[in-house]
């Protein structure tokens, strides 16, 4: 059985989420340190703590927010990224807690009494949530100190100073080899577990993060010295290939209705059989474990829209952009906008017509227009509303919420890894593009993408990369779309010239002298007719990133004040 994870009530740790509906206190039977004696079920109820890092339903469909693929209503929404980020005194990311009791599980499993081949399984977890946790923080933070001790205040090595980041990736994916290694492989996992294939579909995402965030950054302040960026390439591809190779997974319609085939993806309760998805989050409604995602995009804008920037990188049927394809409409209504489109971006917006809400089979509310017109936290920010991920079923739209799944991992990333890897190695050829990204696109019914490309686009992102990588690009940017993917992406890629693009949404002729309840008023306007959702704002012209400290943030200053030999990142000195 694939590995899934529903949590059980006897086992849920307290967790916490905006949007979610969680139990509100501990287990009765939690394990602690102090308890512990590493018995088989001690360590899988110690090792159940972790599960609910995986991403929930909001942290993965409002994740874009903080890129150019989504617009919040505030645009301060990720300081980060908008470059108003300063130097928190404490917190700001800088916590070690899970380290720590990963580290504490590390340090003192040998104690057990049991086989090693009855436990061994859990004890690649708590490799693999290493790797997690630090992963973590080498995004936020870059360089770290790498503890493996469980320390305390009184531990001489907690005052270690910060190793290079490539050190840091090293032994992340030194301890995500072990977990492959201990992990049982998809068909002897215990059902609903970590297994061998997500701690591969891992590797291949953290090796390709760290290949490019080292290749893009060299020369700069966010580089590293020596930097072998070719073996993580290697790595990543070699994670990948094995995912690939074990023949677990394919990318398959959901449903026999391909206008919808995608989109049906996102909005399942029970995964356990789709042969896509490796790792996806639970919810269960009679464990009183919800989240409220289809009500907020079934009834309201939440304050998010789908950028316009987004929107134009979705090629036309005949497999070119839209500079280019004669196929191309125009955008003067979203019927427009998606027609002759590659269907998945008909599949991620809101078009007229669609379902709201489904009671019983029946059809009770179509969508007509975008939320622009309600006030605040309820409004539609850019006129492309977010259709990708809503159930329109009525029973999951209640304001006790619904049992909408979250993917953690699934098929598609591990194949968009392995085709990029491969193109930074300069080994995708087309036998590669065939068996990763063309699977993609026959799900939909797209052109397959040649290693010549066969076109020019003079709207290219990445104008100084080859044609070959910037389809790759924009292949990951649009099957990965409102999944979370896009600020790591940014990030690591060293892209500033898109970050530092004003953000637009859709033509606002097409809504005027409509029916709207309030009527609309107040809504910001570019110069060209499109809605400028930070008009008004310090982000006007771009998002205030700055490239000489912003790819990362800064650390607390009191942690400089407790570890004298920890250095504060660039740019954020006083």
């Amino acid at each position: 059985m694939k590995a899934n994870y529903k949590l059980c009530l006897l086992f849920l740790l307290l967790i916490a989420s905006s949007c979610d509906k969680i139990l509100d206190r501990p287990p009765k039977d939690q394990i602690t340190d102090k308890d512990m004696t590493f018995t088989q079920n001690e360590m899988r109820l110690y090792a159940n703590q972790f599960y609910p890092n995986f991403p929930d339903f909001f942290s993965v469909f409002w994740g874009d927010l903080s890129s150019d693929n989504m617009i919040s209503g505030n645009y301060n929404y990720n300081a980060q990224i908008s470059g108003t980020i300063t130097v928190p005194s404490t917190g700001g990311g800088w916590d070690w807690g899970n380290v720590r009791a990963v580290n504490y599980f590390l340090a003192n499993y040998h104690v057990t009494k049991e086989p090693l081949n009855s436990v061994q399984t859990y004890i690649g977890e708590m490799y693999f949530w290493r790797a997690w946790f630090y992963f973590g923080l080498m995004k936020q933070f870059g360089a770290l100190p790498w503890y493996n001790e469980p320390l305390t205040t009184n531990s001489e090595e907690l005052y270690a100073p910060r190793l290079p980041r490539n050190v840091i990736a090293d032994s992340i994916l030194s301890d995500l080899d072990k977990a492959i290694d201990m992990l049982a492989p998809l068909g002897q996992a215990e059902a609903m577990r970590i297994n061998k294939d997500v701690a591969l579909a891992f590797k291949s995402r953290v090796a390709l993060y760290e290949g490019t965030w080292e290749k893009y950054h060299a020369g700069t302040d966010f580089g590293v010295a020596g930097a072998d960026y070719q073996k993580y390439f290697k790595q990543a591809v070699d994670a990948a290939e094995q995912v690939i190779q074990s023949g677990h997974y394919t990318i398959q319609p959901v449903g026999t209705d391909p206008r919808w085939s995608y989109w049906r993806l996102f909005n399942q309760r029970d995964l356990s059989a789709n042969k896509e998805v490796i790792m996806w989050r639970k919810y269960d409604a009679s464990l009183s474990l919800t989240n409220m995602g289809s009500r907020y995009l079934s009834q309201e804008g939440s304050n998010t829209g789908i950028s316009r920037q987004l929107v134009d990188a979705y090629l036309c049927q005949d497999g070119k952009p839209i500079s280019v394809s004669t196929q191309y409409q125009g955008d003067d209504s979203l019927s427009e906008v998606v027609s002759h489109r590659d269907p998945r971006l008909a599949q991620t917006i809101f078009v007229r017509g669609y379902p709201r809400h489904v009671n019983g089979g029946d059809t009770t509310g179509r969508f007509s227009e975008p939320d622009i017109n309600l006030p605040g936290q309820t409004k539609n920010t850019s006129g492309y509303q977010l259709f990708k991920g809503l159930d329109p079923d009525v029973s999951q739209q209640g304001d006790g919420g619904g049992s909408t799944a979250a993917i953690s991992f699934r098929y598609a990333e591990v194949l968009l890894n392995e085709a990029e890897a491969k193109a930074e190695l300069g080994e995708c050829t087309q036998a590669v593009l065939d068996k990763t990204i063309n699977q993609l696109r026959d799900r939909v019914n797209m052109p397959h993408l040649s290693v010549n490309v066969g076109f020019t686009d003079p709207a290219w992102e990445f104008p100084s990369l080859s044609p070959l990588m910037n389809e790759i690009r924009r292949e990951r940017r649009v099957e990965l779309a409102c999944e979370g993917f896009r600020f790591d992406d940014l990030m690591r890629w060293a892209a500033a010239d898109v970050i530092k693009k004003p953000l637009l949404g859709a033509k606002y002729s097409q809504f005027e002298g409509k029916s709207f309840d309030p009527p609309l008023e107040n809504i910001p306007v570019s110069n060209d007719g499109y809605i400028f959702p930070y008009k008004n704002t310090p982000a006007a012209n771009g998002w205030q990133f700055d490239v000489r400290k912003n790819y990362l943030k800064p650390l607390p200053s009191n942690e400089l004040t407790i570890n004298t030999k920890l250095d504060q990142n660039p740019g954020y000195q006083p």
